[in-house]
């Protein structure tokens, strides 16, 4: 069964939309300067959350980003607003959870200690106060990793790198990201790093690859670039390369030259992590649609605080890429069961994933082509057709519940 499931999971896969996806990303980078540095605030939105009117062919949304910026004392320091608008020609766009509105502000501060208080508001709906930010604005020589994409971006046809921009954190994925560690003494030639998460050391190195520049940051078509403005002090900024795909979800620490007071935690965050997995019982539950029952109970004996540990290494075994820590089968399957969940539940109260039409799509993907009929006796039919495997899937609504069963295959 296992080889079954494996080899029509990558055969017909398909992606959907997920239920559950962080609202708003944010984070602070600082770059120091001679005697005011740059504070950047930046913010990341799914266009999915994101409220779009239909204007003639094109989607128009808007947001307003307002930032207060207080000292520890709640002294008024200053304010920032900036607003965008973001336009589409495909509805399909507007409800994407994987395409973003990305925006940043640039504050001058000179040193110390400052709160931001962020307010979001998007322009078709609502209001929303985000959480408030401490801001420490200090002469160090080891700044916060900047985590950027390995691939460049195009801006003006010349290559930039492109900042991740996940909230400060590495998106557990396929895509791999890169470190640049900020140094501002300019004259190391080298440095040592170990990244540690979970007890685990999954990187000691020492890093000598870098280069000499003014780092900023800037908008550029949507998205937000790393950039040499000539404003700022120079940083010796090292290169950590491709361990992105080598961590598991949760926090890490970066340790840099072997001190402990230089210990930097970040965190990779699933942001599009299949809603069917946010619960550990019911996921392993949902396997009783492919595996035997004594492997489901065997997982389902764990503790709780084990059970979810113990699925990621179930999956392990039937891994594509096992080089990684990120797992497409394991993604894929349970992609498929929040499609089902969400589509062949049915009022008498069965699981989509339990239904038979949840069962074939678990196992076959989206069918080629779907149709809907009549039979004799005024039953719908639903007809599910894959091309490749030259198989048809009938099913009929039998009392008209929605609830339909397998009547051929």
């Amino acid at each position: 069964m296992k080889k079954f499931l494996f080899l029509f999971l990558f055969s017909f896969a398909v992606t959907f939309g997920q239920p559950f996806h962080k609202q708003i990303y944010t984070q602070t980078v600082i770059i120091p300067g001679d005697s005011v540095s740059s504070v950047y605030f930046l913010c990341k939105i799914p266009y999915r959350n994101l409220v779009f009117l239909k204007d003639n062919n094109r989607y128009i949304a808007g947001f307003r980003l307002y930032l207060e910026i207080t000292d520890t004392n709640s002294n008024f320091v200053r304010r920032e607003i900036k607003d965008w608008e973001i336009q589409s020609s495909s509805f399909k766009e507007t409800d994407s959870p994987e395409i973003f509105a990305e925006g940043l502000i640039e504050i001058k501060l000179p040193e110390g200690s400052y709160y931001i208080l962020p307010i979001f508001t998007d322009k078709n709906a609502s209001e929303i106060k985000l959480e408030k930010v401490r801001v420490d604005v200090l002469d160090k020589e080891y700044l916060e990793p900047l985590i950027v994409d390995t691939e460049k971006a195009k801006c003006n046809d010349k290559d930039f790198t492109r900042f991740t921009n996940f909230g400060d954190s590495i998106p557990f994925g396929k895509e791999e990201c890169d470190f640049i560690i900020p140094v501002t003494d300019t004259s190391k030639d080298k440095i040592s790093v170990t990244v540690i998460i979970q007890e685990d050391t999954v990187y000691n190195g020492e890093l000598s690859k870098s280069f000499i520049s003014h780092i900023n940051l800037k908008e550029c078509d949507g998205k937000v670039l790393i950039s040499d403005m000539n404003q700022g002090i120079k940083t010796r900024n090292y290169i950590l390369p491709g361990l992105s795909n080598k961590l598991q979800e949760g926090p890490f620490f970066i340790i840099v030259n072997n001190n402990k007071e230089i210990k930097l935690k970040k965190e990779v965050l699933w942001y599009d992590k299949p809603f069917s997995l946010m619960d550990p019982e019911a996921a392993i539950k949902a396997l009783k649609s492919i595996e035997k029952e004594d492997v489901v109970d065997s997982l389902l004996d764990l503790k709780k605080d084990s059970m979810y540990k113990g699925l990621v290494n179930y999956w392990k075994k039937l891994d594509p890429t096992p080089e990684t820590e990120y797992n497409e089968l394991m993604t894929e399957f349970y992609t498929r069961v929040d499609y089902t969940l969400k589509n062949f539940s049915t009022i008498s109260g069965i699981k989509g994933i339990q239904s038979d039409r949840g069962k074939v799509f678990i196992k076959y993907g989206k069918p080629d082509k779907t149709e809907r009929s009549s039979n004799l006796q005024g039953k719908v039919v639903e007809t599910w057709i894959y091309d490749k495997l030259h198989r048809k899937f009938v099913f009929v609504d039998e009392d008209g519940t929605g609830e339909f069963s397998l009547e051929s295959s």
